[in-house]
C-alpha cells in the first residue's frame, strides 16, 4: 500500500482538534475529529486514538474470521475507546463533556472493514466512481434520511455540523459497520468534515484517481479545503492499494 496523511488547522481555527493515525503494520488506520472547549476536543481525539491503538495491538485482528467476527470486534472496541473517554473526562473537569467522532478501516485481503461514530467520513474511489462508505451521525443527514430536505439543502444548513453520535457523549455509542469488496487499483480515503464541506466528491475523486503519491495527494487535498475557505480543521489519510 501507497499512503499519505495530513492534518491541518484550516483557515479559521485556533487550534487542531482532529486526530490521525496510520498503523500500517496492521493495516489499521483511524481519524477522530474532537469536540469541547479548552482545548478539550484535542484531548478527547488524541486520547480515542490512543486507545484504539492499544486495544488493536493488545488484540491483533487477524485471527477474527467472519465479518460478523471482525463487527463483534469493532464494537468491543468502540466501548473501549468510548468508556476510556468518559472515564477521563469524569477525572478531570477541565475535560468535562468533551467527545470526538471516532472513524476507522482495516483491509485484509480483498475485503475492507469499516467502522465510524459522528461525521468523518470512509470514502472507496473504484474506477470513475466514488462511494461514501460511513454514514453521518448528523441532525441533518437525520433531516435528510426523513425527506425533510434534500442533500443540497443539507450542506447549506445551519446545523449541518450537529452530531448525533460521539464517542465520550453517553455509556452505550454503537458503531456502525460496513464490509466493502475492494481491489488493487482502487483508493481509500478517511477524511473529517474539514475537507469534504469545502471540497465536492467529483474533486476529490478526480483528485485521488490522478496521484500516484500519497503523500502529495493528502497535501493537495488539504491545500484546496483550505483555498475554498478552510473553515475547519482538516485531516486526510489517503491509500492507495496497488502501492
Amino acid at each position: 500500500m501507497n499512503i499519505g496523511y495530513m492534518t491541518d488547522r484550516g483557515r479559521r481555527r485556533p487550534t487542531n482538534e482532529d486526530s490521525l493515525r496510520a498503523c500500517e503494520d496492521l493495516s489499521f488506520f483511524m481519524l477522530a475529529d474532537g469536540v469541547g472547549g479548552n482545548r478539550s476536543g484535542e484531548i478527547a481525539s488524541q486520547s480515542a486514538l490512543d486507545a484504539l491503538e492499544k486495544f488493536v495491538r493488545h488484540n491483533p485482528p487477524e485471527w477474527l474470521g467472519s465479518r460478523d467476527e471482525v463487527f463483534r470486534y469493532f464494537r468491543a472496541a468502540v466501548n473501549y475507546v468510548n468508556q476510556f473517554i468518559i472515564k477521563l473526562s469524569e477525572a478531570k473537569p477541565q475535560y468535562a463533556g468533551m467527545a470526538t467522532t471516532l472513524t476507522f478501516a482495516y483491509i485484509r485481503d480483498d475485503e475492507m472493514y469499516v467502522a465510524n461514530v459522528g461525521d468523518s467520513r470512509v470514502y472507496l474511489a473504484h474506477g470513475d466512481m466514488i462511494q461514501q462508505i460511513t454514514d453521518d451521525h448528523t441532525y441533518v443527514n437525520d433531516l435528510v434520511k426523513m425527506g425533510a430536505i434534500t442533500k443540497d439543502e443539507a450542506h447549506l444548513h445551519a446545523r449541518k455540523n450537529v452530531i448525533t453520535r460521539a464517542i465520550g457523549a453517553n455509556a452505550n455509542n454503537e458503531p456502525d459497520c460496513f464490509s466493502v469488496p475492494v481491489e488493487k487499483e482502487d483508493r481509500i480515503l478517511l477524511c473529517s468534515d474539514g475537507l469534504y464541506d469545502e471540497v465536492d466528491d467529483d474533486t476529490i475523486l478526480a483528485t485521488l484517481v490522478r496521484s500516484d503519491d500519497m503523500k502529495a495527494c493528502a497535501s493537495e487535498l488539504v491545500l484546496m479545503a483550505n483555498q475554498n475557505g478552510g473553515n475547519d480543521n482538516i485531516s486526510v489519510i489517503c491509500i492507495d492499494l496497488e502501492g
